[in-house]
């Protein structure tokens, strides 16, 4: 705390180490600027002082005290003299600062003792002359010495202190209130020195920065001036350079009497330099003309800037002034190009492919097809082999694509794994294009040790005459490309209307599943678990489903990507959370419910609060409530989402792997996570009764999740076959048609309760 306490009052704004010792230099300068006015100020108050005791019976005791504040100040007052003419000290030591610190507080003491000797002793007006004296140099000290801020706080401490004493010493009311005030304006003289320190520091320091600014932007003119780019040249009337030639041509070394080369002959034969001869045949002036002179492999740019001259109003030739402009020329090329192409691959950028749609929309008869592609799971190949794979994969995609395209048109790279073909040459037909692209993708990529296999999908959009809005044309490619991912990998498919109005009608749907939310036509069915063992109901499965005022029931298939693509998976799913813990506190609390959560909702930090206040607001045990995620969930954002599941496993929440066996590398998320139960996916239990190389598959996850001490369920037992199947597996759980259809909660309810009946009533008998 005294620490804090000291940090607060005398180091309020913090000093670098490096310029520690110049700033102590500068506090002690500072405070030798007042040593005269303090000094004389102490010696004019003890003359004061002393003259008045002389009339007292306290005369040897003033003059003794006032001799003690007289010779330190005349001591000050010496050695300022003696030190006044000596150039400012470049640092100071804490030495320098303690010495100040003990001399300050010595005179401080003397002046303390002031009240304590005299005060209680004297009347009324004297009491009142005392005090004056003791205010002032309080206040005076404690401002001479504000550039130290631990003698400042000395002196206002201890002189405070004594005059304390004096006051305690006949503790009326009034002298009270007097040490009261005194406090107050101690505190407050304290905080003016704490803020007049940290002024003080911040100019010092400000002052300088800017000198070290100042000295480095005359530096930096200086250069300028060594290295300058401009220079002056002039020509006779024939237009023979007649000045400057060595900074147009430095190489260019010929004897005295060879004549100088014509200013145009420097530069490269252009349009640039045919409009400077056209000005200069006519004799007028011009400026900032930018040629490129001649040079043997090297590229140099020169600005000129020329008027005619003349002598006795004659034509006497040109004179002007030439800039280098190389470097800026280079450099406005460079962020030309980084401005219309992708710093990674080399390709064209989005702002160069619309500038070229828009190019190509302009022309009457000019045919032209857009392609767009992107790389699938290319996600995870950064997120398992690492951001530097996943370039360097960019990177051969990238090549193949201009080599497959080559001169029919031009490539682009989008953003991340999107690319993008504009095809210009019409005799190139866009869906061979497309194969072609296709299959050089699928070549394995070898980088380093390690192959990668990558696949794409491509949309088609032909431009045709109608088409005006470059990002109507790129929307239609991607819906091409959409319906391309979903028919399967390594499609090419065109664009057609029919794909528009899919749009428009999604896009409607995505409006109602807005209002479907807001007007409570969503609802939750629940399908039972069943204990394989017991043959009865332990858990069931929340399952969300949506009634269409309009077209009924909507298929969960529709609707569940549509939520998640438009983020309106989020408050669906707290809405889910909240009702199925809500449903869970009005079911046998032997059941266990779970709830799929899907990978956008596991992105939203604010997932593992829903719950908590769901369960705390219902009353229900946590270990009751299920979290299902499929094996996507581990795709995308990896670490983030395993936090979130470390966080709703910390709540007491059990985590579930849905679909296990259907994703991109299963068993290499069994290391991720510890799940608590794995369900295995239908397509592997469907064709147990007439597969024997399926009950091996099954069995196999079914004792990998016993050695890992997971629970498993089978998913899709439909028939009695494959029950019997599980069962001799070893299956913990089972579900499917054969048990219950998905069910509403007052039916879950009824169904456990007749279960638990039958149950009573086998047991009795079995009694």
């Amino acid at each position: 705390m005294f620490k804090r306490l000291g940090e607060y009052l005398f180091a309020p704004v913090p000093v670098p180490q490096d310029v520690a010792g110049w700033v102590r230099a500068r506090q002690l300068d500072a405070f030798r600027r007042f040593s005269p006015v303090a000094a004389g100020a102490n010696i004019a108050n003890a003359v004061l002082v002393a003259g008045v005791m002389i009339q007292s019976s306290y005369m040897w005791s003033g003059l003794f005290w006032a001799f003690a504040i007289t010779a330190p100040n005349l001591f000050l007052l010496y050695g300022w003299m003696r030190y006044r003419r000596r150039p400012p000290r470049a640092a100071a030591s804490e030495r320098s600062i303690s010495r100040n610190l003990r001399d300050s507080s010595i005179l401080a003491l003397v002046w303390a003792a002031f009240p304590i000797l005299f005060y209680n002793s004297m009347s009324g007006s004297f009491q009142a002359a005392v005090v004056a004296v003791t205010v002032g140099m309080l206040c005076g000290g404690a401002f001479m010495l504000s550039s130290l801020p631990r003698a400042a706080m000395a002196w206002i401490g201890i002189i405070t202190a004594g005059s304390l004493v004096a006051l305690f010493r006949n503790p009326d009311p009034v002298e009270l209130y007097v040490a009261a005030l005194l406090l107050v304006y101690s505190g407050v003289l304290a905080q003016s020195v704490r803020w007049s320190y940290s002024e003080f520091v911040r100019r010092l320091l400000g002052e300088r920065v800017a000198k070290q600014q100042t000295e480095l932007i005359g530096l930096l003119l200086h250069d300028f001036e060594e290295a300058a780019s401009d220079w002056l040249w002039r020509t006779d009337t024939s237009g023979r350079i007649r000045s400057g030639l060595p900074r147009f041509d430095p190489d260019n070394i010929r004897p005295d009497d060879q004549p100088a080369p014509a200013l145009l002959s420097l530069f490269e034969q252009d349009g640039a330099a045919s409009e400077l001869a056209h000005l200069m045949a006519s004799e007028e002036a011009f400026s900032d003309r930018e040629l490129r002179l001649k040079g043997d492999g090297t590229v140099r740019w020169v600005s000129l800037t020329g008027k005619p001259r003349y002598e006795d109003g004659r034509f006497a030739g040109y004179q002007g002034v030439a800039s280098d402009i190389t470097a800026t020329r280079e450099s406005a090329e460079k962020i030309e190009y980084l401005a219309s192409h992708d710093t990674l691959t080399g390709l064209a950028n989005r702002a160069t492919l619309s500038a070229l749609l828009d190019q190509r929309m302009q022309l009457p008869d000019g045919r032209t097809s857009l392609l767009l592609l992107d790389l699938d799971r290319f996600k995870v190949i950064n997120d398992t082999m690492g951001h530097g794979v996943g370039d360097r994969v960019l990177v051969t995609v990238a090549s193949r694509l201009r080599h497959v395209v080559g001169q029919a048109g031009t490539v682009c790279r989008m953003g991340g794994d999107e690319f993008a073909i504009v095809l210009t040459d019409p005799c190139r037909e866009a869906q061979y294009i497309g194969r072609q692209i296709v299959d050089a993708i699928e070549l394995p990529i070898t980088i380093d040790d390690a192959v990668v296999d990558c696949s794409t999908c491509i949309g088609i959009r032909q431009l045709g005459a109608g088409d005006t809005c470059v990002q109507a044309v790129l929307s239609q490619a991607d819906l091409a490309l959409y319906r391309a991912k979903a028919s399967g990998q390594g499609n090419v498919v065109e664009f057609d209307r029919t794909m528009d109005i899919e749009a428009q009608a999604l896009m409607q749907m995505e409006r109602d599943l807005r209002a479907a939310i807001d007007n409570d036509q969503i609802h939750l069915l629940y399908q039972p678990l069943i204990d394989i063992d017991r043959n009865r109901t332990t858990g069931c499965e929340a399952l969300l489903r949506w009634s269409h005022p309009e077209h009924g029931n909507v298929p969960p298939d529709r609707f569940i990507d549509l939520a998640e693509r438009s983020g309106l998976i989020v408050p669906m799913g707290e809405w889910v959370i909240r009702s199925v813990v809500e449903a869970a506190a009005q079911i046998d609390p032997g059941i266990c419910i779970a709830i799929n959560v899907s990978p956008v909702q596991l992105r939203n930090p604010d997932l593992p609060g829903v719950f908590v206040e769901a369960l705390t607001r219902h009353g229900v045990d946590p270990g009751r409530i299920e979290v299902e995620i499929t094996e996507s969930v581990l795709l995308a954002d990896t670490d983030a989402n395993l936090s979130i599941l470390r966080k709703l496993r910390d709540i007491g929440l059990k985590i579930s792997l849905d679909d296990f066996g259907t994703g991109y590398s299963s068993f290499s998320y069994l290391r991720k996570f510890a799940f608590d139960k794995l369900k295995i996916d239908r397509s592997f239990v469907e064709p147990l009764d007439r597969e024997p190389q399926s009950i091996s598959i099954v069995g196999s996850i079914n004792a990998l999740a016993r050695a890992l001490q997971m629970t498993t369920v089978a998913e899709g037992v439909e028939t009695e076959r494959q029950f019997e199947a599980v069962r001799i597996i070893g299956c913990d759980q089972a579900q499917g048609y054969l048990f219950a259809r998905p069910l509403t909660l007052d039916a879950l309810v009824a169904h456990v309760e007749t279960e638990r009946r039958e149950g009573a009533v086998q047991m009795s008998r079995a009694g």
